[in-house]
């Protein structure tokens, strides 16, 4: 007996069941690509804060200068030097990018290249008000809306005497950092950028072959009286730094040398009263000042101010 099997079914020369594997492959693929589209916008629309650190120079009532390029260099150029009054910041920017709002706490800095294991500070910060988009604040933890920013200012000279100690004799190396909730690792700032601060580096400023006792002093009592330079560009007339400039040139002009501490916080008081301001405080410079003064050794200028000199 004889038996004929026919032939499988075809669709324009090919088969059938060719034909249905590659529909299932491709509908297979279909669905893996939709998966992983969802699961990329699901990353790219959540919280995803990009961070940078910049170099900033304050001089309350008059002006916040920023380098955005992210490079541990400020430049007199453009604007002019800064006045006597100034300080250098580190500048912490934390965008969002995302669809969702995201909440970051413990801004600071992280630092590497130190005896110990790699670590991060916050450094003293200063809120500043009515300065656009380098507006700043000292809150711990902030909640960032989609497409929005928040900035930090970071006092972070006030640490670097202690991290070169523990660098022993080599560079140390900042970047600025934030946690995030709801993520377990910190989001930094570029590792191309780190900043190098070299354990003979005294400021940012470039082409600077010295620096005023002036200027370390009034650093040292701004530093002491945070909380009246944080709201604004001053006090409320914006006028805090310009008056503690003028108290402490006024008390340097007592003594031909740089005198004792004691005598030297005498005569800031002095000062303080023949203006009618009793309310900054003098006291901390008493164990503050000589440290500050020598740590710049040979870069010190002479002790005599002059009004037109700066840093």
């Amino acid at each position: 007996m004889m038996t004929s099997a026919s032939a499988s079914p075809t669709l324009f020369e090919t088969p059938v069941a060719v034909l249905a594997l590659a529909v299932s492959l491709l509908s297979l693929a279909t669905a893996l690509g939709a998966l992983g589209w969802q699961i990329a916008k699901h990353r790219l629309d959540g919280g995803r804060p990009k961070v940078y650190l910049n170099t900033a120079v304050w001089e309350p009532g008059r002006r916040l200068t920023v380098n955005r390029s992210g490079k541990w260099e400020l430049f007199d150029g453009g604007f002019g030097a800064p006045g006597a009054e100034n300080i250098e910041l580190a500048q912490l920017v934390v965008e969002n990018p995302g669809r969702t709002a995201i909440t970051v706490y413990s801004p600071g800095l992280a630092v590497a290249g130190t005896r110990s294991k790699n670590y991060r500070i916050s450094p003293r910060s200063f809120e500043l008000k009515d300065f656009g988009a380098d507006s700043s604040t000292a809150a711990t933890s902030v909640r960032i809306n989609p497409y929005d920013r928040v900035t930090f200012l970071f006092d972070y000279w006030s640490a670097m005497s202690r991290l070169k100690k523990e660098a022993n004799g080599q560079g140390v190396r900042l970047r600025g950092c934030v946690s995030v909730a709801g993520r377990g690792k910190s989001s930094l700032s570029s590792k191309r950028l780190a900043w190098l601060i070299q354990p003979e580096a005294w400021m940012a400023r470039t082409g600077r072959a010295e620096i005023s006792p002036f200027t370390v002093i009034w650093r040292e009592l701004m530093r002491a009286n945070v909380k009246k330079f944080s709201s604004g560009s001053g006090d409320e007339e914006g006028g805090g730094g310009y008056l503690l400039g003028i108290i402490v040139s006024q008390a340097m002009q007592e003594f031909p040398d740089r005198p004792s501490v004691r005598d030297f916080v005498d005569a800031l008081r002095r000062a303080d009263q023949q203006h009618g301001r009793e309310n900054f405080q003098y006291a901390s410079l008493i164990l503050s000042m000589d440290e500050a003064l020598d740590c710049y050794g040979g870069k010190l200028s002479a002790w005599t101010f002059t009004a037109t000199k700066p840093v």
